[in-house]
Formats: structure tokens, C-alpha cells, sequence
């Protein structure tokens, strides 16, 4: 068993991210920009780790937070103006949402400034085949691929959870490159996982255990879950794991590719 040396490749992203900008001097005067509704506590987590991030590498970063109380039309109102800002060459809203409805303001995001691969038009890029630009997770799971020379012409794997950012993208992505998918939506931690892939992204605390997951197995672990005041991942840390292959853990593996794989997108924009 071996844990996936995600600080190495976090500064070969880093790399890459300051490649882009040294090569176009220009993005440095153009601006990532980060849309919140409502204050969810993990979402301003996840913004603060981004910001850190933009100054570190001396990307311009602007937030704008909007009441989960304004009414859809004035925050339907308020992503255009951002996105039609000159000045702004790519950016995200923050998911979760604090409701449904507001699910149309992703509609509002031009495919050319959408580093998150997160509208509907975007979506629908990936899922016709097309991975001119894939979204900062697929990126990071891809990352965990190539790293480790796993080949996913017809390689055996299961993604225990099924949700729209995580689970379905990566079950197609896999499927598309040859891979034999089972996606499980209903796993409770009991059954035996026979497989030579295993993405764990169900946002359940500690479900998998090592003793359930096949020898040799790679397991990448997206999940994320807070159990009194502690981020812990799907897969069980303190389980048997010896005898699995490669292994991405939670907290600590996906997370930081999937952030730095955001900015390298928002660098490679016009």
C-alpha cells in the first residue's frame, strides 16, 4: 500500500499554473472571480483555501457574497454583471446552492469563462466526449491515473456514489476510456468490493473498510464528511489497507488537486 504523494503533485500543478501566466504577463491583470450565495460554513472554507491559493501565485481573486434572501432575479442579475465584466477571464459560483431555483444562474455562465466545467452548456461539452478542457476533478482523478500507470482500458472498477459533481463524471470518464463501471448508490459498508479501481465520493463518514476492498485494489477517496469538529473521508484510515495498491486519502488527497486543477483552468482562459 502506497499514499498518493498529492504535495508532489500539487507543486508540479503550481508549475504549470506560473508556466501560463509567465508565458502570457497579460492574465495577471485579468481576475478569477468567486460568486457565494448564502453562508454556508463549508463553502467559506473552500473560498478561503482558493484565496490563499490565487495570492500565493499572485492571481487576481475577487469574491462577491450575495444574501441567500435576495430574490432569484436580483441574483440572476448580479452573475451577469460579473460575467460580463471584461476584466474578469473566468469564475465560479460556490456550490452548494441554498436552493433549487437557483440552479439557473449556473445556465448564466459563458461556456469560455466556466473553469469549473459547472454550466449546463459546459456539461454538455464533457458528456458528448469532449475533454478539450475537463473539469478540476476529473483533472485530479486523471492526475491519480497517469501518476501511478494505471491503464483503464478494461479495468475493472466500482464508484460507490453517484452525484452529479463527482460520481457520474467520473464513472463516464472511465467508461469512455475503456473501463468496466459498476456504480453502487445503495453500499452500506458490508458488502465485498471486487475490483482493481475503487472511487469512493458517497459523503458517507468512514464507510469503507479495508477488509471489504479486493488485494491490490487502488482506491481514490473523494469523500468528505465532518465527524465531531474532524474531516474524514468514505474509506476507513485506521482499517486494514495494507494490501491494497494505491491509495488517494480524505482529507488531504483530491482536495488540493482539484482547487490548484481549478486555477490552471482559469490560467489557460483568454
Amino acid at each position: 500500500m502506497k499514499i498518493f504523494d498529492t504535495k508532489l503533485q500539487s507543486q508540479k500543478i503550481e508549475q504549470e499554473i506560473l508556466y501560463e501566466l509567465d508565458e502570457h504577463p497579460q492574465k495577471r491583470e485579468k481576475t478569477l472571480a468567486i460568486l457565494q450565495i448564502g453562508d454556508d460554513a463549508s463553502s467559506e472554507k473552500f473560498i478561503k483555501i482558493k484565496l490563499s491559493l490565487c495570492e500565493k501565485l499572485g492571481i487576481k481573486c475577487d469574491v462577491l457574497r450575495l444574501n441567500e434572501h435576495l430574490s432569484d432575479e436580483v441574483i440572476f442579475d448580479q452573475v451577469r454583471k460579473i460575467f460580463e465584466n471584461k476584466n474578469v477571464s473566468g469564475g465560479i459560483i460556490q456550490l452548494p446552492l441554498p436552493r433549487k431555483s437557483l440552479d439557473k444562474a449556473l445556465e448564466l455562465i459563458p461556456m469560455e469563462k466556466d473553469i469549473d466545467v459547472i454550466s449546463p452548456k459546459g456539461k454538455k461539452r464533457f458528456y458528448s466526449g469532449d475533454f478539450s478542457i475537463l473539469p478540476p476533478v476529473i483533472m485530479a482523478f486523471n492526475a491519480f491515473i497517469s501518476e501511478n500507470k494505471i491503464k483503464m482500458k478494461s479495468l475493472k472498477s466500482i464508484v460507490v456514489g453517484n452525484g452529479e459533481l463527482v460520481g457520474k463524471s467520473i464513472s463516464f470518464f472511465l467508461n469512455k476510456n475503456g473501463a468496466s463501471v459498476d456504480v453502487l448508490t445503495d453500499y452500506d459498508g458490508t458488502g465485498k468490493l471486487d475490483c482493481q479501481l475503487l472511487v469512493l465520493c458517497a459523503g458517507s463518514p468512514l464507510l469503507v473498510r479495508g477488509d471489504n476492498i479486493s488485494v491490490g485494489c487502488d482506491v481514490v477517496d473523494f469523500g468528505s464528511s465532518v465527524v465531531e469538529g474532524k474531516c474524514v473521508g468514505d474509506l476507513d484510515m485506521n482499517s486494514n489497507l495494507e494490501h491494497l495498491g494505491y491509495i488517494s486519502k480524505s482529507p488531504g488527497g483530491m482536495g488540493p488537486l482539484v482547487v490548484r486543477y481549478l486555477l490552471l483552468n482559469w490560467s489557460r482562459t483568454a
